[in-house]
């Protein structure tokens, strides 16, 4: 790695190497800093420039406002100099919004109307982040289109116990001031997608964004098909449905479908889950755009069905409304869940074309600069065997693979969602070149993207043993034995030299590099 540059951070200096971002610099580095989409639209890796400049790149699509108190998107700064950087200052991220109108839509929903104080641009289907004078902050999905609606609109369910909910539908009046930020994500309409097939699921007030989405592409002049569904456990959280039939009637291309799980159905609503109806066996589904948006277990199972169905990854807007604690991991249920896959398998020469392909896979991903440095201490012969005993397990219905489940092995790693579908993109080129059918790929890919949820994450996380969580181990001061190189600048540290070790990584830093500060 030759460093083209350094950014400070917390009393370290992390290299920066050609062609690397600067938030790819930190977390290589161990920097436990929130991120999501690595490409500048989300907002959440933002942070605040002390000294230097970041690139013209880093503060594209910002507001002014926070271009002026010097805030930039780490994922987006490739830095010809030197720069110090910080944690942003969050009073300068949220502006004054007046609270319009508080309308119910259902028992448990309020629809929220909100007038910022300063001039912002919204997209239906985008969030915005309410923050509580305690510091409490939730994001809340937009509704409502900024072309046709005086406000911007939320809808907020009522969550037992939930701290904002609660203060938003029991204290919070009209005419109060709120805070807000953002407008962030890309879980919107875009026109360039006016001939694609659209599919869009939510749970809940998971409509909240989706009839904004809906909305908007029938005002742009949509072309292709648009097919909403509508969930939820109780007949309360299917709210706005007169609305959403009278724009179906008015539609010829706007399909409006709504489902309960439990409880008495009322004409018109369908028993039984959306992704089964959204996604039913054997949907091809190759083409469309897919939204989902709701309880985080409908939007990764919609995922899988989404996949397996032949959509690209990149044409699925996801934005599961998040739990607020740590997600424990599933994938020893879904492990032994899993059905054989007797065709995959003949498809794979009964594993000797499997070998191949995650050769040929392994080949490229030793060489490519996002995803080699996860590999630094294992050998491309080891990963293709653990890799081809796992899948092997998976396709077959065997279970000889005794080696670390997906959450486990990869509980230190720092993976966003699109370093995820970066890698599986990947995959599947290294599938296709070996000469498997798309209907083959398409079962190989839904296994993978099961275990998405146990593998993405914004901060490395201690391995689950017998159920508990284990403290990640902190950085050790060592002395070298042996002279080898520093994994962060890689000069040479020859024997004698004190370096800081980090056994989650496997990674040895000099003295100029640092401690990595995500396991201080």
């Amino acid at each position: 790695m030759t460093p083209m540059s350094t950014v400070l951070f917390d009393g370290t200096k992390y290299p920066v190497a050609t062609g690397e971002s600067v938030l790819e610099a930190l977390v290589r580095g161990g920097v436990n800093i929130p991120f999501s989409c690595r490409k500048g639209s989300c907002q959440v890796c933002m942070m605040q420039v002390v000294s230097g400049d970041p690139g013209l790149a880093a503060t594209k699509g910002m507001r002014p406002a926070l271009v002026e108190h010097r805030m930039f998107l780490p994922c987006s700064s490739h830095p010809n100099e030197d720069i110090s950087i910080k944690r942003p200052d969050l009073a300068a991220l949220y502006v004054e919004a007046l609270v319009g109108e508080k309308t119910w839509v259902s028992e448990s929903i309020c629809k929220l109307s909100l007038e910022p104080e300063t001039h912002i641009d919204w997209k239906p289907g985008q969030f915005i982040n309410l923050r509580r004078e305690d510091g409490v902050v939730r994001s809340y999905s937009i509704a409502s289109i900024q072309e046709e609606d005086y406000f911007l609109s939320i809808h907020v369910k009522r969550v037992d116990n939930g701290v904002m909910s609660s203060w938003l539908l029991d204290e919070v009046s009209v005419g109060d001031s709120i805070r807000l930020q953002g407008p962030v994500g890309t879980c919107y309409y875009d026109p360039a997608q006016q001939d694609q097939s659209l599919i869009l699921l939510g749970t809940g007030s998971g409509l909240s964004p989706l009839i904004g989405v809906c909305r908007d592409a029938l005002r742009q002049g949509h072309r292709g098909k648009i097919v909403l569904h509508h969930g939820s456990r109780y007949i309360d959280g299917l709210y706005l449905r007169e609305q959403l039939r009278e724009m179906a009637a008015s539609h010829v291309n706007f399909e409006y479908h709504v489902s309960l799980t439990e409880g008495d159905l009322e004409p018109g609503i369908e028993r039984g889950r959306i992704v089964a109806h959204a996604f039913p066996e054997g949907a091809d589904r190759e083409g469309w755009m897919v939204y989902l948006c709701g309880v985080p277990e409908m939007v990764f199972e919609a995922r899988v069905a989404a996949v397996r169905a032949g959509v690209v990854r990149a044409d699925i807007r996801a934005d599961p409304f998040e739990y607020s604690h740590k997600v424990q991991p599933d994938d020893k249920r879904k492990i032994g869940s899993l059905e054989p896959l007797p065709q995959l398998w003949a498809a794979l020469d009964e594993g000797t074309k499997l070998s191949a392909i995650l050769r040929s896979f392994y080949d490229e991903v030793f060489v490519d600069p996002r995803l080699a440095p996860f590999f630094r201490n294992v050998t491309k012969q080891r990963a293709i065997e653990k890799q081809y005993a796992f899948l092997a397990d998976l396709f077959t219905g065997g279970r000889d693979y005794f080696g670390l489940r997906p959450f486990n092995a990869h509980h230190w790693m720092v993976i966003s969602d699109d370093l995820f579908d970066y890698r599986e993109a990947m995959l599947e080129r290294a599938m296709r070149a070996g000469g498997l059918a798309e209907f083959v790929i398409r079962q190989w890919a839904g296994v993978h993207e099961l275990f998405r949820r146990e593998i993405v994450k914004g901060a490395a996380r201690g391995m689950i043993i017998d159920g508990e969580e284990q403290p990640l181990t902190p950085p050790e001061q060592i002395t070298v034995e042996y002279a080898t190189v520093c994994d962060g600048c890689e000069s040479e540290m020859p024997v004698g030299m004190s370096g800081t070790y980090v056994s989650q990584t496997g990674q040895l830093f000099c003295p100029d590099c640092g401690v990595p500060s995500a396991h201080d």
